[in-house]
């Protein structure tokens, strides 16, 4: 029971949860309905996800050493030595082929190429960008990029312009929100656990905190304006949201997943969100 509580907990399936962003282009088209988008949206996820957990296991062998000087990181599975660096690695290594397996047969080849950039951009990130200041940001919003638009992809489905840059602002205010929940909860360790803090201050974080903020509730309000079909109705939830994010990010609580289930009042508009939403387009 020990071990496969290690092997659950290495894949880190509460990370999943971003992996829904390849639903967007879909479920803002009004085609979750559809039959051949109903079919693919689990082998989708599940290839995804699957390909997701292979980058996180690489980045726990590669940091295995700082972890287990994190406060909270040093509970992790590799850091803790329950799994074997070589085991873990084959994990990783079975996990990707699994997922290239279930979308060349069940979603598309093409789906693949987004597959295959997801771990280049995890890779690059975990081994050359992430003590790079801004950069590791911008990284980090790539990966959430690509999910929406392997989503597109997966489901038949165009990314426009403006679900494009809501969803790059939104990664944009996510990364630097995770940044400055570290520096802040971490205090005068946080340049010793990851260097890039180093050279990032509180007050510059919160400024791409703001200004990622108040672009992305733009570019949504655009977005919705596009669509004609109600959803403008929204923006406030959406406002909401993005303060409410931004108030538990300057009290040490950045991890976007971490606050999408552990936060009440942030899960509660999310809910809130996607009802009216869909009630908006699939049922009017």
């Amino acid at each position: 029971m020990t071990a496969l509580l290690s092997y659950i907990k290495i894949l880190r399936p509460h990370q999943w949860l971003k992996n829904l962003l390849l639903l967007f282009p879909p479920f803002f088209a009004g085609k979750m309905v559809d039959p051949s988008v109903r079919s693919a949206v689990i082998p989708a996820l599940l290839s995804f996800s699957l390909a997701a957990s292979c980058g996180y296991i690489i980045n726990d062998i590669k940091d295995r050493m700082a972890d287990r000087n994190h406060v909270i990181k040093k509970q992790r599975v590799i850091a803790k030595g329950e799994l074997t660096v070589v085991f873990a690695a084959v994990i990783a290594a079975v996990l990707y082929v699994a997922a290239l397996l279930i979308s060349s047969n069940y979603v598309s080849r093409r789906f693949e190429w987004f597959l295959l950039m997801y771990l280049f951009v995890s890779l690059t990130y975990t081994f050359f960008l992430k003590d790079i200041v801004l950069v590791d940001i911008f990284f980090i919003s790539f990966g959430f990029l690509l999910r929406v638009l392997a989503g597109g992809e997966a489901f038949r489905t165009t990314v426009t312009s403006w679900l494009f840059l809501t969803v790059f602002m939104i990664s944009l205010l996510l990364a630097a929100g995770k940044r400055l929940g570290e520096l802040v909860s971490l205090g005068d360790a946080a340049h010793s656990h990851r260097r890039s803090l180093t050279h990032y201050s509180q007050s510059f974080l919160e400024g791409i905190l703001w200004f990622s903020a108040s672009a992305s509730l733009v570019t949504y309000a655009l977005y919705t304006l596009e669509q004609a079909n109600g959803i403008f109705h929204t923006v406030p939830i959406a406002a909401f949201g993005l303060l409410r994010y931004i108030y538990i990010v300057k009290q040490g609580q950045g991890d976007p997943t971490e606050a999408l289930l552990k936060d009440g009042q942030i899960t509660a508009v999310g809910i809130v969100w996607v009802f009216v939403i869909g009630a908006i387009i699939y049922i009017r």
